[in-house]
Parts: structure tokens; C-alpha cells; sequence
């Protein structure tokens, strides 16, 4: 089935008409497809959420963290006398100090295992060698954040400072330093992924495009910085930590391996949080410093990031050498890519495998039988990866629409054409791609086609053509975007399934404790209603308790918008469980079967006579006439059930490839901007979109979703970059050098929507957490090629106004 929608900024949430359709199975009283308005919305805009800061207690020590100043060196001593000496100031520890109490974290991730030869750099404090700009050396707590900072000064430290091994180039070459101490190689990990015959393909091509692209380091830089509080139970010998954890059974399992104690002595809780686009997964050396500090001496610890240390966490440095070949008619036939990643230095996340996943997208929405692609993720002087939303996909999206920008441009083909005639066919899917992965569904023709209404391409180009002579040029842009949704890694901790318990309480009132966890998007609020709908209830009548280790369902908290897709569907399964239950109970009361009942509007009512009941009623009944009213029903009345997406593979086939990934979102871009030849600066003037996330469970969270992924992807394409000096320290240390858009950079996103279910989900859903950022990413780096024209080429990702003079300097000297 396929439904189409388009929204403008002020009809976000008012395209729901008509969604219950699309939705297999769904209760008559069902809330799916509804834009419910957002749980505790109100409390939100109003101030009156507590976020991590908030929650430090009165009498907690604060935490202030040496860094170290040199991306190589060995630490020759490290002196905290006269810091420990400095007013307020309690305990201090250096890497030494740290390691009698403390191991590193393990991997929340198996490493690849030609690589695995050496310890993780992730102690909580540097032993011996500084391997990155920023690492943490040294440590102290005060009673105050400001006197602890202040007594920062004191730490008399000796380095014995080495070149650092700065870029991946340099990390492979014969004789490279060896970065990663106790290892004999800075090569983590190279795969090749191949189909068909390549070398065939291009000695046959009629036209083939070439290029180069760099994409810069960038980072997620969300509202809210790290922040974690530790305290130690002397008495119940437990450690309790509440933070900004994106994933908090991870978190506790590290934690409790650094920290030598048992998992069920940590207690790990996320309250709200204020987003996190993967900066706040599991594996920060200060989640276990926090504790340490907090256990030696005996009182809670709290550690609040600051900007800076939160702009060290980049991702994404990537050099592509691509190929595309196309026959006489502008048939795709064969691509070619080498890339090669510098993933810095590695840690205890799983970051890294971001790079792995660039390459497993190609050819994305495009039929290109020929493939050869090769990835060299090298280790380098540079600080761990830190997961970032788009976690790699983006990137592969941005490289291959570049590569059909080049052919269009070489053979003369208006772009939009080029595309259409080589896309998927929406009968061709679910189909296999190169890497093993199984696209489910799509109808990437039709996308196209719906955007084409909205947006006035050939007006757009007829403006271009009249400014192609003057100071300030139109580009114009379009991109398709695939988006592999709901990773399932083998390796990963935990891995392929979410787990949640629906449980009526004596009152009416349902709670849901889930495994998964809100990033700040909402997905609490679609949990609710998946529930609320097969109960009979309004959303708002069911909380959702989430990130409490002690309390919640094993589970991977927030990862690969496995929120609503995973958690959410295994809340679903225990509420129709626990609707089934009620049915039965309300048949006790009411006579006839339980097939005849039906829950809506908060009453359970017999179709057949109209006779009903309050579902509150049945509760309390259920609760204390358990022989009558609950008859041939297993009390309580909790349900729990976990949900594991089916189209996963772990056997590997004939290629030695697996399928990690269950669902394929995907979107189509077209943008106008203006270019400033003289300056460099890009002004957006117009955007569309049409996004498939499948069947909606509410679609003004999934458009909030959509358009602060595009946003992203605008700065990353044309701002944001993470820059280091000749030393290899950081120089982007702040918002005035790291620059995100601001609203006034942004034009009107208009928005569409398709629907084409996935057939391995039980509700037809795809994830909804990353889609747009890819898109945004490569239409706007188009634009920006398109308005260079022949006058310079785009190398380099982002295209900030700097890089496009020294292009059209370098193309004109």
C-alpha cells in the first residue's frame, strides 16, 4: 500500500487523516497513525523537566579534568601535590593513582579481529602515554566546580612530546609510529565488498566520471553536555549513577567491569535528556571516574562537561576515490570506490563501526550490478570516534549522488533524468545489496515524482541559467537518501532484540517499562499511544518508565531508532497480551466470549448487545475477585514481551557477508541556494523533501525527527568542521569556531510523506531517527558544485566559504 501526504512547517501533525489504514492488525480503538501530542509537553517548554545538572546533590564533590595538551607524548611524571594543597579541593588521582583501583573498560563492541592485538585506550585516566589532544591525565574534586578547575593549574606534569601520526595516510604508511600502545599495526580493519565484475563493466562504459572527496571531522554538539553523578553506598556496597547515559545496561556493564565489582552493584539512571545524537552511547572514560572518586572518598561525585571537552568528540573523516560508469543510454553499470577513515584513536563504543557502514549502502536506491568498493579504517593520533547521527550511512548516500552529479554533468544528462532512469523499481524490492543487507521495501519513483510537485525545478533552473554570469550564482541540488535503520551487530552489547512489561495496576493506570530510552525526541509519547490504543485508553493514561537499570528490561536504551521500532513493538505485543486478558475478564462480568468484546474510550463493551463495562473496573476486579472476575486468566495483570526484527542475518552467505540492518528508510532532496562568488558564503533559498519511514505510528514526531536531521545535515555540508592545528590540538573549541546553523540560515522545509510498509515488520515500520541527515548532506553539496559549475570542483565536505575561494583560487592560478 502506498499513501502520500505533503505538509507545510504550519500543517506539521495535521496529515494523520486516514493512517490507521496502513497499519497491519490495528484495534479498532487504535492510536496508531494519530499525532498525539507530545507526554509532558507542556512541563517541557515550561523549564520544569529535570535534566542530569539538576539532580546533583547539595553536598557532591565536583569533578575538574587535566587533559592532556599533546596528541603524543609519554607521560613522564605527573606531580598533584600543590594542587592537592588548593583550596576546597578533596582528592585528586593520576593515571597510576587510577589503575590500582580500576581497569579499562572492555569493548561494548567485539573488535575486528586482525586488529584486536592490544589494550583499549580506555582507562579513565591516561597510563603512562597521552594518545590523543584532550585525553584525561590527571583528575580532581573539590567542593567546588571553581575550585577544582582553579587547582587544575597546579598539576605539575613533564611530557616527553612525539610527533603525532595525525591522518590516516600517514598512520599506513611502511614505518608509521604505531598509535594504539601494546598493538603492531595502526590498521584496524579493511573490507572489500564486491558484486558482479567491475573491471568488466568500465572497459565496456561509455562514459565514466571520476572524483575525489574528503569529508572533514564533525561532531553532533547537542544542547545538553555530558553530565554524570556517582554516588557510593558504604552500607549497600553499590555504586549509583544518574547521567546523561544513552545507554544504560551498557553502561552498567562497563562501569562494573572497569570498576572490578559485580554488574548488580551499579545502578545506572538516565532522566531526561537533552539530546544526544549518539555523543551519549556507552564507553566515556568519565562515567567510571565519577565513581571511582565518589567510592575512595565517600561522597557523591558530580562531572559537568564544558563546551570544549564536548567538541572533541568528532566522527566522519573520510577520503573517498570513486568511480561511476554508465552505457550509451545513462544505465548505471558499475561502481568503483576506495575509502580510507581515520577513526582516531579507539575506545571502549562502538564508534568506529561507523566507517564499516559507509560502504555497506551502495549503490543505496540505485540499480548498479557492477560493484567494487574497499575500506581502510586506520588508527591515528586523533580522539576516539564518538557515534554521531547518520552513523556512516550519510556519508556512502553524499559520495554516490556526488558520483551521479559528475556523470550527469560529463555526459550532458540533466540530473533528475539520470536518476530516474537507473532507480529501483518499487516490484523489485525487497532486494540485496552488494554488502549482504536486504532492502524491505520502497518506492523510490514515486518519491521522486511527489517531490518534482513540490518542488519547481525548472523554475529553479531558469533563475540559474539567468545568474550563471553574475556575482551571486543559483546551485541547484537533489539527492536520494537510504537509510539502514535498527542495527543488529553481532558483537554489539546488547544486540537484536528489545524487551518491555505493559502492567495494569489495581487503579486502571498502566505503566511501560521498556529497555529502549528517549534521546529528547518523544518516543515515550508513541510507546504510549501503541499501548494506549490497544487498551482502550487515551495516551496520556499510560507512563512510560525508561533508564533505570534497576527497574527497566534488559535492553540497548537509544541506538539506530530502535526506540518506538523495537521497544515500541514489544510494548505493542504485551499490550495486545494484556488487552486479550482484559477481554476475557470483561466476558466474566458481561457474559459471552471474550471474541465479542472490544476496549475504547476506557470502557470494555460487548459488540454483540452493547453492554460495557469501565476498564478501571475490570481492573480492581481482576485485582480482588481474581476467581471470578480474572476466571481463566494468569494473573497479574503484566504482560512482557521482547520484539527481534526478522529481517536480519547472521549465517553468513556465499560472499561471507551478514545483514545487520532489518529496515531501509529512505528520502529524496531538492534545494536551491545562492552562492556568493566573491565571498564563498551559501544562502538556502528553497527545500523540499519526501521521506518513507513506513507505516507512522505518529507523524508530527517522525516530521520533528525528518527536519532536525536535515537541519544537520545543511551545517555538515556547509559549516561544520572540526579543525586542529600543525600540533594536532584542537582549535574549534567553541561555538564561534565551530559553527552550526542558526535559524536564520535555514529556509521553509516543506515536507511529504509516502508510506510503503515494511513486510517484516508486524506493524509495517521502518526506523524514523536518522533519515534526512544523508539527504540534506549531499542535496546541498550538489547545490553547491551546481552553482560552482566549471569553475571549481567540490573536494572537500564541508564547503565553507573559505574552501570554495581557495577553489576558485586554485582553479584560476
Amino acid at each position: 500500500m502506498i499513501n502520500q501526504r505533503t505538509s507545510t512547517p504550519a500543517q506539521a501533525g495535521t496529515h494523520a487523516a486516514n493512517m490507521e489504514q496502513t497499519f497491519k492488525d490495528a484495534s479498532p480503538g487504535s492510536l496508531l497513525g494519530e499525532s498525539v501530542a507530545r507526554l509532558d509537553g507542556a512541563r517541557f517548554v515550561s523549564g520544569r523537566v529535570d535534566y542530569s545538572a539538576d539532580l546533583i546533590p547539595r553536598d557532591a564533590l565536583h569533578l575538574a579534568i587535566l587533559r592532556s595538551a599533546h596528541a603524543c607524548a609519554r607521560i613522564v611524571s605527573i606531580d598533584l601535590s600543590d594542587a592537592l594543597a588548593m583550596p576546597g579541593v578533596v582528592a585528586g588521582l593520576t593515571g597510576e593513582d587510577a589503575a590500582r583501583f580500576s581497569d579499562a573498560m572492555p569493548p561494548a563492541m567485539d573488535l575486528p579481529a586482525k586488529g584486536a592485538r592490544g589494550p583499549l585506550q580506555s582507562r579513565c585516566l591516561a597510563l603512562g602515554e597521552a594518545t590523543y589532544f584532550g585525553q584525561p591525565v590527571a583528575a580532581l574534586v573539590a567542593t567546588s566546580v571553581h575550585d577544582a578547575q582553579a587547582a587544575l593549574a597546579k598539576i605539575r606534569i613533564d611530557y616527553e612530546v612525539h610527533t603525532p601520526t595525525a591522518s590516516a595516510r600517514d598512520a599506513l604508511r611502511d614505518g608509521a609510529p604505531i598509535v594504539q600502545p601494546g598493538w603492531d599495526t595502526n590498521l584496524l580493519v579493511h573490507d572489500r565488498i564486491r558484486s558482479g565484475d567491475a573491471d568488466a563493466a568500465f572497459a565496456r562504459a561509455a562514459h565514466i566520471a571520476r572524483g575525489e572527496l574528503t569529508i572533514g571531522s564533525s561532531t553532533s554538539a547537542p544542547i545538553e553536555t555530558l553530565c554524570y553523578v556517582a554516588e557510593w553506598d558504604t552500607r549497600g556496597e553499590r555504586y549509583a549513577l544518574t547521567g546523561t547515559f544513552q545507554n544504560p545496561h551498557t553502561s552498567r556493564w562497563l562501569i562494573a567491569a572497569a570498576l572490578r565489582v559485580k554488574e548488580s552493584q551499579v545502578r545506572v539512571i538516565a532522566p531526561r535528556i537533552g539530546g544526544t545524537f549518539g555523543l551519549k552511547m556507552a564507553g566515556h572514560p568519565e562515567e567510571v571516574l565519577v565513581a571511582l572518586f565518589s567510592r575512595l572518598t565517600k561522597r557523591p561525585v558530580a562531572w559537568i562537561e564544558e563546551r570544549r571537552e564536548t567538541l572533541l568528540a568528532g566522527a566522519r573523516s573520510q577520503h573517498h576515490s570513486f568511480e561511476i560508469a554508465a552505457d550509451e543510454n545513462g544505465r548505471l553499470i558499475g561502481w568503483r570506490d576506495r575509502i580510507l577513515v581515520d577513526v582516531g584513536i579507539i575506545g571502549a563504543g562502538h564508534s568506529w563501526a561507523m566507517a564499516l557502514v559507509t560502504p555497506a549502502v551502495f549503490p543505496t536506491v540505485y540499480t548498479i550490478e557492477h560493484c567494487d568498493v574497499e575500506c581502510s579504517l586506520a588508527m591515528t593520533n586523533q580522539p576516539p570516534w564518538q557515534a554521531i547521527r547518520g552513523y556512516g550511512k550519510e556519508i556512502g548516500n553524499l559520495v554516490l549522488e556526488r558520483a551521479i552529479d559528475l556523470l550527469a554533468q560529463q555526459t550532458g544528462m540533466d540530473p533528475i533524468e539520470l536518476r530516474r532512469r537507473n532507480l529501483v523499481a518499487r516490484e523489485a524490492l525487497p532486494r540485496l545489496l552488494p554488502s549482504g543487507l536486504n532492502v524491505d521495501s520502497g518506492d523510490y519513483p514515486g518519491g521522486l515524482e511527489q517531490l518534482l510537485t513540490m518542488f519547481d525545478y525548472p523554475r529553479w533552473q531558469a533563475r540559474a541559467r539567468a545568474a550563471r554570469d553574475s556575482e551571486c550564482r543559483i546551485g541547484i541540488g537533489v539527492a536520494f537518501e537510504l537509510t539502514p535503520e535498527g542495527g543488529a551487530r553481532p558483537g554489539n552489547f546488547p544486540n537484536g532484540y528489545e524487551t518491555s512489561t505493559v502492567r495494569m495496576m489495581p487503579s486502571g493506570d498502566v505503566q511501560v517499562l521498556t529497555g529502549v530510552t528517549s534521546p529528547g525526541s518523544g518516543s515515550d509519547t508513541g510507546i504510549a499511544q501503541m499501548v494506549a490504543g490497544e487498551l482502550g485508553l487515551r495516551a496520556d493514561q499510560v507512563s512510560i518508565i525508561e533508564g533505570d537499570t534497576d527497574v527497566t528490561p534488559l535492553g540497548t536504551g537509544n541506538a539506530s531508532s530502535r526506540a518506538l521500532m523495537y521497544g515500541g513493538t514489544a510494548a505493542y505485543l504485551a499490550a495486545r497480551e494484556l488487552r486479550d486478558r482484559l477481554a476475557q475478564c470483561a466476558a466474566n462480568m458481561l457474559g459471552g466470549k471474550a471474541d465479542d468484546i472490544v476496549l475504547r474510550d476506557g470502557h470494555a463493551r460487548r459488540q454483540s448487545n452493547g453492554a460495557q463495562i469501565a476498564v478501571a473496573e475490570l481492573a480492581l476486579g481482576a485485582h480482588l475477585r481474581p476467581f471470578t472476575v480474572a476466571a481463566g486468566v494468569t494473573p497479574p495483570l503484566e504482560v512482557t514481551r521482547s520484539f527481534a526484527p526478522k529481517n536480519v542475518r547472521v549465517e553468513p552467505d556465499a560472499q561471507g557477508r551478514i545483514a545487520t540492518y532489518p529496515t531501509f528508510s529512505y528520502s529524496v532532496h531538492a534545494v536551491a541556494l545562492e552562492l556568493d562568488m566573491a565571498t564563498g558564503n551559501s544562502t538556502l533559498l528553497d527545500y523540499a523533501v519526501v521521506h518513507d519511514c513506513g507505516a507512522m505510528v505518529n507523524p508530527a514526531l517522525v516530521e520533528a525527527q525528518l527536519r532536525g536531521a536535515i537541519v544537520m545535515g545543511i551545517g555538515v555540508a556547509l559549516w561544520e568542521l572540526i579543525r586542529m592545528d600543525e600540533q594536532n590540538r584542537m582549535i574549534t573549541d567553541r561555538f564561534k569556531s565551530y559553527l552550526l546553523p542558526r535559524a536564520n540560515d535555514l529556509p521553509p522545509i516543506r515536507v511529504g510523506h509516502r508510506v510503503t510498509l515494511n513486510p517484516f515488520h508486524p506493524l509495517g515500520m521502518k526506523g524514523a531517527g536518522e533519515s534526512g541527515l544523508g539527504g540534506a548532506l549531499a542535496a546541498v553539496s550538489n547545490a553547491v558544485a551546481n552553482a560552482l559549475g566549471d569553475d571549481a570542483c567540490l573536494a572537500h565536505v564541508p564547503a565553507t566559504p573559505a574552501r570554495v575561494i581557495a577553489s576558485l583560487q586554485e582553479r584560476f592560478a
